[in-house]
């Protein structure tokens, strides 16, 4: 079902911003008394005094103005006019805001740019190419916390003028680091995926691999089958995963998936002996353990509380927390789901094929209900970069990795925000990709090294919660 919305912010939609402007500032009365709220083509009555405004565009779709701020150039969605500076005091006290940060933080946090229909793949999901991070170039950017700034910046102006101070908030001194896998696959030798790969060999199936290296996978998958007790699965490294972790400090959060109807779904049960093993010793080792939502679950309710139950059996406590299996989402509909079923919050929302910032935003945030329009009870936990997207979609070497994380974490310690990453178990085979298993430590060392605030998903909520 496709949900036409209208960019005209309702009080309900600007209370939903100011609601997640309060993550990053005490709200103080006398500023939010001063606020005056114009929509378009609303005079402004003249005379006011000691006014903070808001003037909102008449624009349907975002027409993006590129505003110098520290030396940087932060697209502005809605602008008001060519004017480059971020807001103006005027010798009544008012206030002035140039543009309209509003509606330009709404778009993006709200997620309205996927209402509309749009490309979508063979999955049925939102990506890159089609989004207006693409389109004018600011995936690498989040650019909502950016608007957030410019408000409060402009606060502290107006607070001045008017011989008072207003308290800034930061969720992390430095900035936060939530690291997560999904557990799609666990054999790397299981019997299907030897099949592919003759059919590779075959030339009936696609492969960026060589027909040799691909030979030389089938005949070690074979050899497995025949003798399991004399060799390791590289995909069964979960004891490697967490002592490495341990070492390191960190506690990260592993999503399972469940053997649902479909072959893109799990190969494995919960109830099997390996995965109960595995799921008690991380709940023993202090780790979260989440469900990786199936494709059916998308969009049906009933599957996901049976996949919920189920892992509970055997987690011994229901799952707080979700990932969609493919990133695959509904909007809103999954998100409704989720909150139907008791999540406490959801970490799908990322660009298949492309890391960034896909509502622009490096907090947690609330999703926007636009049947109901008002915020959800849900909380979303922006995923900032997942291996796929890296290794196999845009396909960057090991060092350009290593330099968008970094950039990422930059972003992220300017406000106290928050970088997430996902890596799969079955993306730290050396066997298919050369030293993949020392670069993901040394990653991950580099990363500690820069004291983040390492939590789990439930961990990250609880401290949003708090504030």
């Amino acid at each position: 079902m496709l949900i036409f919305v209208h960019m005209q912010l309702s009080k309900n939609k600007t209370d939903y911003l100011f609601d997640h402007l309060r993550q990053h500032w005490v709200p103080d009365k006398r500023v939010m008394d001063a606020f005056a709220i114009f929509q378009p083509g609303e005079p402004v009555p003249e005379g006011i005094q000691g006014k903070i405004v808001f003037q909102l565009s008449d624009r349907e779709e975002p027409q993006p103005l590129s505003i110098d701020f520290e030396g940087e150039g932060i697209p502005v969605l809605f602008p008001l006019s060519h004017d480059a500076a971020i807001f103006r005091l005027d010798g009544a006290g008012n206030l002035w805001f140039t543009h309209d940060y509003l509606s330009s933080a709404f778009y993006l946090l709200s997620g309205i740019q996927e209402l509309g229909g749009g490309k979508r793949d063979v999955h049925g999901r939102f990506g890159f190419a089609g989004s207006i991070q693409a389109k004018y170039g600011f995936i690498s950017k989040p650019v909502v916390n950016y608007y957030f700034e410019f408000l409060l910046k402009g606060f502290e102006t107006f607070a001045s003028f008017h011989h008072f101070d207003i308290e800034r908030r930061r969720l992390f001194e430095n900035f936060g680091f939530l690291l997560s896998h999904d557990v799609d696959r666990v054999a790397y030798h299981h019997p299907r995926l030897i099949i592919y790969k003759i059919l590779q060999i075959l030339g009936l199936k696609p492969s960026t691999e060589s027909k040799r290296k691909n030979l030389k996978l089938c005949f070690s998958g074979l050899r497995y089958q025949l003798n399991p007790g004399r060799g390791s699965d590289p995909w069964w490294n979960f004891d490697w995963m967490i002592d490495l972790e341990k070492r390191l400090g960190i506690r990260s959060t592993f999503f399972f998936l469940h053997k649902e109807d479909g072959r893109k779904n799990a190969w494995y049960a919960f109830e099997s002996p390996k995965i109960k093993c595995l799921i008690s010793e991380l709940k023993q080792n202090k780790f979260e353990v989440g469900i990786h939502g199936t494709f059916k679950s998308v969009s049906d309710l009933q599957s996901l509380q049976n996949q919920q139950t189920a892992l509970a059996k055997v987690y011994g406590q229901m799952p707080m927390g979700i990932r969609q299996h493919y990133l695959l989402f509904k909007h809103p509909t999954t998100f409704q789901i989720q909150e139907a079923a008791g999540l406490v919050y959801d970490s799908s929302l990322s660009f298949h094929d492309h890391d960034g910032y896909r509502n622009g935003y490096c907090y947690p945030f609330h999703p926007y209900d636009f049947e109901k329009d008002s915020a959800m009870k849900i909380w979303e936990i922006p995923l900032v970069m997942m291996e796929v997207s890296a290794l196999q979609y845009r396909q960057l070497s090991y060092d350009e990795i290593s330099k968008s994380v970094e950039g990422y974490i930059q972003e992220a310690q300017k406000f106290g925000g928050l970088f997430t990453l996902l890596w799969h178990n079955c993306r730290l085979n050396d066997d298919e990709y050369v030293g993949i298993s020392k670069f993901y430590e040394d990653l991950l060392k580099h990363m500690v090294k820069l004291n983040p605030s390492a939590l789990t998903g439930v961990g990250l909520i609880e401290r949003c919660s708090s504030c």
